[in-house]
């Protein structure tokens, strides 16, 4: 009985937790190529309004960031850093706060004057794997003989110790709740979008991923996620 009582509060505040948190977090990224090979990058992050108060909170913050890290939605809206030089490949960045819904959102635009050499910095910069999280991959190479890129993209499965049945299920229950109805949403637009395996627009000059969070980050995944196209810029 008492070990039944334990387990029910778990459940309870696994509970709370996950309505306290629904809905908390969603990315948008938006690359649009111009005729000349360069682009216009937006990402939008939004954090449920909740979720960016308690991340305001000085002593909570202080506990779940690393020292020297960004704080990317207090630091938004300011000028990149002066002393800082910009990624390989990218003229220029700027972020504007915004909000939408009852989500705080943090919108970072990029100037890319050299997309390719600006994802082979973005891959450098990545952290080191921790805590059996993978790493991302992506490329972006020229096309042989035509004005345009092929993109690759690969999300690999989560890498964790295998744990009991209940706990695995009520893990994914709370993932569920707290990310439902919120995707990583990507989108890539030139003259001509070919071999992509996401959602072309009618004209097929755009492709849509909508990939749910909750999908990305199940811990019992066992397939990759990928992202492929050719983006013709010209």
């Amino acid at each position: 009985m008492k070990r039944h009582f334990g387990q029910t509060r778990i459940a309870a505040a696994l509970a709370a937790v996950a309505l306290l948190l629904a809905g908390c977090f969603e990315i948008t990224k938006d690359a649009a190529f111009r005729e000349n090979g360069e682009a216009r990058v937006e990402i939008e992050m939004a954090l449920a309004a909740e979720l960016a108060a308690l991340l305001k909170n000085p002593a909570f913050a202080k506990q779940m960031t690393k020292e020297g890290a960004p704080d990317l939605f207090a630091d938004c809206g300011k000028p990149w850093p002066s002393d800082k030089p910009l990624p390989t490949g990218v003229r220029s960045v700027e972020s504007r706060r915004g909000s939408r819904a009852d989500m705080e959102t943090c919108t970072f635009v990029a100037e890319v004057s050299d997309p390719v050499a600006a994802v082979v910095s973005a891959n450098e910069m990545q952290p080191p794997p921790q805590h059996k999280m993978p790493k991302q991959e992506m490329s972006l190479a020229r096309l042989d003989g035509r004005p345009g890129y092929r993109l690759r993209f690969v999300l690999p499965p989560l890498k964790l110790p295998s744990t009991p049945g209940d706990t695995r299920d009520v893990g994914k229950a709370v993932l569920d709740a707290m990310f439902v109805n919120r995707h990583f949403t990507i989108s890539l637009s030139g003259q001509r979008i070919e071999n992509a395996n996401g959602e072309r627009s009618p004209d097929g000059r755009r492709v849509t991923w909508r990939i749910p969070i909750a999908t990305a980050i199940d811990p019992g995944r066992e397939t990759p996620l990928t992202i492929e196209a050719d983006i013709i810029y010209k």
